[in-house]
């Protein structure tokens, strides 16, 4: 084969990879899609704890509130030891009060969250969150054709780097192997992003919330804290003594959404600034 026609061939690949990466990523934020008003939401707590980071992330929130209010105390061994009979302010700090209570009051922490999972207290704050429209549906899956579209195009520029090597045209094949390189980032991302049940303005109302805490805004809230850092929150001094606690929150480990925003976007999903500053309802939802 000549040198004009493999180059042509690892030109029209990459080529082919990248439109595909653009295509599926295109396809997937468009399935994110929700009203524009949706971003103007102000989720309570719980609501931020689960769309933070899961039903695990709510259950250690409520762990936190509890050792703030001094009913429970974290051993550095992970069990829950109650110091102090009676109901939290909240549903789902009542519901880990109760299930402690009916356990002689020492559990683990991973013991406690698989009996609330499937309580009313945890069940109902996604299906809040999927009416305020901040997270998809249940049984959610990304549009499939356009990831199809991209391993098939990634494979054929895999084929081009092998024939581009045997033709020993070594130009060849690095452009056919950049396409092979935009092919696997885009669709390990896609996968990644395929985990996050939340919609686009769910995280923008995440992110708009954490950069008020990252500029010192809600320093000031220890719950807020863990429900948006998870029981590593506990590793500032600050937080501790918010929670006026030297007890060893537990790792939030697992249960954690993969998406996790760095900073509010420059604008956004409804196209306007990104610099929100409204109010978090702490400890009590605004729906």
């Amino acid at each position: 084969m000549s040198q004009l026609s493999v180059e042509l061939l690892s030109l029209g690949s990459a080529f082919m990879v990248v439109l595909f990466a653009l295509t599926d990523r295109e396809a997937r934020r468009r399935s994110r899609r929700v009203p524009r008003g949706a971003v103007e939401r102000h989720p309570g707590l719980y609501e931020l704890a689960y769309l933070a980071g899961g039903p695990r992330r709510a259950v250690v929130t409520g762990l936190a509130a509890l050792v703030r209010a001094k009913a429970v105390r974290l051993a550095g061994d992970g069990h829950i030891e109650v110091l102090a009979a009676g109901r939290g302010t909240n549903a789902v700090e009542d519901a880990a009060m109760t299930i402690l209570a009916s356990r002689d009051g020492r559990l683990t922490v991973g013991e406690l969250c698989a009996e609330m999972y499937g309580g009313p207290a945890i069940a109902d704050l996604p299906q809040r969150l999927t009416r305020q429209r901040l997270l998809l549906p249940a049984g959610y899956s990304a549009p499939g054709w356009s990831r199809r579209l991209l391993r098939l195009s990634t494979g054929i520029a895999c084929g081009v780097v092998v024939l581009a090597a045997f033709e020993r045209q070594p130009l060849s094949a690095v452009i056919a192997l950049v396409g092979v390189a935009v092919g696997e980032v885009t669709w390990r991302v896609a996968r990644a992003n395929g985990r996050v049940p939340l919609t686009d303005a769910g995280q923008f109302v995440l992110a708009r919330t954490l950069t008020r805490y990252k500029e010192g805004n809600l320093r000031g809230m220890p719950d807020v804290a863990v429900a948006l850092r998870g029981g590593s929150a506990a590793g500032d001094l600050e937080v501790r003594r918010g929670l006026q606690t030297v007890d060893v929150i537990p790792l939030d480990a697992d249960g954690s959404w993969v998406w996790k925003p760095a900073r509010l976007p420059s604008t956004g999903p409804d196209g306007g600034s990104g610099d929100h500053t409204g109010g978090l309802p702490y400890g009590a939802g605004s729906y």
